[in-house]
């Protein structure tokens, strides 16, 4: 019974506490656009462990249309859950309302590219603690944004694209225009891109030429500077696909920066090279392919660590938590965890030293745990070493 109620104790060291800060998540700002001549409002949801520490940097990913009250809970609902279940980047979520989506989103929409620029950008790196990553998604017209500024010399604005059921209908096709031009020129983008389209009524159908449009044209002008992502997602109609897409895109994008779970399991599989080396081999290959890369904290890494040795995979769990150390040498929490694992290995003679150890600095830490933590977990290590004893 014992031994259950302390699975029970690990399995929730990672949840997020609910606290005072949580109340602060959610703000929202008003500015006197230059650009549009009028007020514009830009809402800021911040993720729960923002309020843990006053030093941590974040990516921002920028939502379009949140004057629609249910896309933007959808919107925030989403990211926030996956970012606080270690799903994803950790983000910083940017809503954009705008009052006439076709002026605003549709090509050349350089009045809402220039309000990013000149005006929405320095507000959000002002006052949030942003390191410097970009990423926008575009719901319809929404999509015709991405794809417009994409493909424009103001492709620099972001570094990532997600598209849901873009809408490009415009006459003369300018942006599959511009599209083919600037692919056929070589245009060095370091971007990632997704388009995701149904296959359900009347829109989809229109919308899923887009996408197979952007995706022929790659064909014919392979650019290995645009990491290009579509994704048909079936049985979905043009509003049933903001969700899966939400959850979809993200994973897709994040994955492509950042050495998640996913790809630390497909890099474990390879025996030819130890795992550490293959996750800082990852980290440099993905700065150099975008100029950026985010690189797992000692929260995360132990979190992963912990599910490899569940799985009974002792050795990668190892090397995982010793990149938890190298991030947070005195992290409490990864000692407790790295202990259990030479417990359960039967390595006694390890464990038996780093059980003195964890004791010792849980103690010194105590001010830096909750209440029951210590506690609970106390007593489990003072249990655990008089059965050594």
């Amino acid at each position: 019974m014992k031994r259950l109620f302390f699975l029970f104790i690990l399995s929730a060291l990672f949840c997020f506490e609910i606290g005072e800060a949580q109340q602060q998540n959610n703000i929202e700002h008003s500015l006197q656009s230059s650009v549009f001549n009028k007020e514009r409002r830009v809402r800021v949801h911040l993720p729960d462990r923002y309020f843990r520490d006053s030093t941590t940097t974040y990516p921002v990913v920028y939502v379009l249309d949140a004057q629609s009250n249910s896309f933007w809970n959808i919107a925030k609902g989403n990211i926030g859950y996956l970012a606080n279940n270690y799903a994803i980047m950790p983000m910083i979520v940017v809503g954009i309302v705008s009052d006439n989506r076709g002026s605003d989103f549709n090509p050349p929409a350089t009045n809402l590219q220039n309000h990013f620029r000149n005006e929405v950008f320095p507000l959000i790196e002002k006052n949030y603690r942003t390191d410097g990553y970009r990423a926008i998604i575009g719901h319809s017209w929404g999509g015709a944004f991405v794809g417009t500024t994409l493909f424009s010399e103001n492709n620099d604005l972001f570094d990532g694209y997600i598209g849901i059921s873009p809408s490009f209908g415009d006459e003369d096709n300018i942006i599959i225009k511009d599209a083919a031009r600037m692919l056929k020129n070589g245009e060095s983008f370091k971007k990632y891109l997704y388009f995701s389209n149904g296959d359900v009524g009347r829109r989809e159908k229109e919308f899923e030429g887009y996408v197979k449009d952007i995706d022929s044209l790659l064909k014919v002008y392979p650019n290995k500077t645009l990491v290009y992502q579509p994704r048909l997602i079936e049985r979905v109609d043009h509003w049933q696909i903001v969700g899966p897409s939400f959850c979809d895109g993200l994973i897709s994008l994040s994955r492509n920066y950042f050495a998640d779970q996913k790809v630390m399991e497909d890099l474990a599989k390879n025996t030819e090279l130890d795992l550490k080396t293959q996750i800082k081999n990852f980290n440099a290959t993905t700065k150099e392919k975008f100029g950026y890369v985010h690189k797992a904290s000692s929260g995360y890494l132990n979190f992963v660590a912990n599910d490899f040795r569940d799985m009974d995979d002792y050795k990668t769990a190892l090397v995982i938590y010793g990149l938890a150390l190298e991030k947070s040498p005195k992290d409490v929490k990864v000692y407790v965890n790295m202990f259990d694992l030479y417990d359960k290995m039967g390595d006694h003679k390890t464990a038996k030293p780093m059980l003195v150890s964890t004791i010792a600095l849980l103690k010194e830490q105590k001010e830096n745990v909750s209440e029951a933590y210590y506690r609970d977990v106390l007593k489990w290590l003072q249990e655990k070493l008089e059965g050594y004893n």
